[in-house]
């Protein structure tokens, strides 16, 4: 199975920003606020390519796009994917 399906089986769809960087997305609700998590590498360059590569995890406001928390780097896509399975 692909990152990207794996992905998508979490309810992640791939989303381009206006300066054409990658992340995978999902919508949110965030205490009470409409909101999204973007998933990115470390770098926030582009998409993770494997599920034990470092990723860069942040939540926005759906409204603003402002951060409602600092982004968190997570040891490996594997890691985050496993923690939204244990909630």
């Amino acid at each position: 199975m692909s990152v990207e399906e794996v992905m998508e089986k979490h309810g992640f769809r791939i989303a381009a920003s206006c300066a054409g960087k990658a992340s995978y997305t999902r919508w949110v609700n965030h205490h009470g606020k409409r909101a999204y998590v973007t998933v990115t590498d470390v770098s926030e360059e582009g998409l993770p390519s494997s599920l034990d590569e470092p990723v860069r995890v942040g939540i926005f406001d759906l409204r603003s796009g402002d951060d409602l928390e600092a982004p968190q780097d997570i040891s490996s896509l594997r890691s985050y994917l496993e923690s939204l399975d244990a909630v």
